[in-house]
């Protein structure tokens, strides 16, 4: 969680039973309660997802700056880079 953040609550009134099995058999296997499991994995998958529209937008300033710059890659230029991120 970021420093400074707020909290609020969230009452999750009806789940699925293979979810609530699923944070169930985690909050044993973490010793935490269902409830506190529950957090952990909303909160964890939120952050995800804030990292994931971070680096949208990183991606789509960059590609604006190289527009402007009249820098374009072509489809192996782009696989190279992805295939190059990987090693």
């Amino acid at each position: 969680m970021r420093e400074g953040a707020t909290m609020k609550s969230l009452q999750i009134i009806e789940l699925p039973d293979e979810v609530y099995d699923v944070i169930e058999n985690r909050a044993r296997q973490t010793g935490r309660s269902p409830a506190e499991q529950a957090a952990e994995m909303l909160a964890r998958s939120a952050a995800e997802e804030l990292r994931e529209a971070t680096l949208m937008e990183e991606i789509r300033k960059d590609r604006e700056e190289m527009a402007r710059k009249g820098v374009y890659l072509t489809e192996e230029d782009i696989q190279s880079a992805i295939d190059w991120g990987r090693e």
